[in-house]
């Protein structure tokens, strides 16, 4: 049996990268039951991805800025095998600070616009399949 140290040095938080996309995508997929094939387009509920937790070098979730009622809202997927409050909890902490980083001069509206971009960018790539 793993100690908890040795489970949290195989955790790792980083960035999203453009390569992380697909599985971003399937973790939502997996996780919003009215993606469906007749209704296979994002909207803003997507969200715009900001940070991945990997396990053994696997993503297991990501984190996700979105508005809501005006302000901004951080959220996560967790493949549901994976599915702990640790790793939440951990992701949200890690994904705190990089969007303040990141976004701290950027208004509500820039994060609506980039959703939007994202969402457009995926629904369009998607359809040319």
């Amino acid at each position: 049996m793993e100690s908890n140290s040795t489970q949290q040095q195989l955790l790792n938080f980083r960035a999203v990268t453009i390569s992380d996309l697909n599985t971003i995508i399937g973790l939502y997929q997996q996780q919003n039951t009215s993606f469906t094939e007749s209704n296979s387009l994002f909207n803003h509920h997507f969200g715009l991805p900001l940070y991945v937790a990997e396990l053994n070098n696997k993503i297991v979730g990501y984190s996700y800025a979105t508005i809501q009622s005006e302000d901004y809202c951080l959220k996560t997927h967790i493949d549901t095998t994976f599915s702990n409050y640790s790793i939440n909890e951990s992701l949200i902490l890690e994904s705190e600070a990089f969007f303040k980083n990141e976004w701290q001069n950027a208004s509500n509206r820039n994060l609506t616009i980039a959703i939007d971009q994202l969402v457009n960018w995926l629904n369009n790539s998607n359809s040319q399949n």
